[in-house]
């Protein structure tokens, strides 16, 4: 098989699921790690894709923002599942802060099932309302954005300035190597970044078609010490690629 060939495959293959691992590819080609090696650093050239450690990643497609109500339909399956997993990382009273957006309503959603004592810290109008009777909670207020049900400015900031909690659950709107854990919303994404600044420990929480995509501010770097929590729809040669890197990815759901 020609170069040119075997890089238009790789190509497809990185396209459609997101990653691929070098000894997929030297398995898949009967070829030898060198040449599975310059193929990538060619394609990285040409813009084709991302090297990693261990094989590449696709060149993240700017994730589309939708707003709150749209986003509140699609994927809540997935939403789910992550937002159980995610509730295995509490303990009954522990003192948490929970971000913003449609994932926050299905782990709070969660959280009320599983728990009959927790403090939480918010800026989310849904969280509060969904979880004020059950749990002692926080709301961080200032000025208000209708569109995501949530508040915002140097008043919210500050307040979460002079808080602290043990874990914080972050939910972003693209997660990658290459460009971080990223949002859209230009008045919410300083809460998300103090609220990581002000916990012990950081969980993101993202479903799986918000993994190797871009937004448009980033919250902070993929960093190691971070758990990732995502949905079992996950591509595995991006699953593979991410525990190569020390990335804590856990999934929930049963993988079909």
């Amino acid at each position: 098989m020609f170069a040119k060939e075997r890089q238009d495959k790789i190509y497809e293959i990185v396209k459609n699921n997101g990653a691929v691992t070098t000894s997929a590819l030297v398995k898949l080609f009967d070829v030898s790690i060198e040449t599975v090696r310059r193929d990538l650093l060619e394609m990285e050239r040409h813009g084709l894709l991302l090297r990693v450690h261990g094989g590449a990643v696709a060149i993240g497609e700017m994730k589309p923002f939708l707003n709150l109500n749209e986003r509140n339909k699609e994927f809540t399956e997935q939403k789910r599942y992550l937002a159980i997993k995610a509730s295995e990382f509490i303990s009954g009273g522990d003192i948490i802060g929970i971000d913003s957006g449609s994932t926050a309503i299905s782990f709070s959603e969660v959280l009320k099932e599983k728990f009959s004592k927790l403090t939480v810290i918010t800026n989310s109008l849904d969280v509060f309302n969904i979880l004020c009777d059950s749990f002692s909670v926080i709301l961080c207020g200032g000025y208000y954005l209708p569109n995501e049900k949530a508040f915002y400015g140097s008043l919210a900031l500050g307040m979460l300035k002079n808080l602290h909690m043990q874990k914080a659950f972050i939910f972003p709107s693209a997660v990658s190597f290459e460009f971080g854990i990223c949002d859209y919303q230009k008045d919410l994404y300083q809460i998300q970044e103090q609220m990581i600044k002000s916990s012990d420990e950081i969980f993101i929480l993202a479903d799986s078609s918000k993994f190797e995509k871009k937004a448009l501010l980033k919250i902070d770097d993929m960093k190691t010490e971070y758990r990732y929590i995502t949905d079992c729809n996950i591509n595995s040669e991006l699953e593979k690629l991410y525990k190569e890197h020390n990335i804590n990815l856990f999934i929930g759901g049963n993988k079909k």
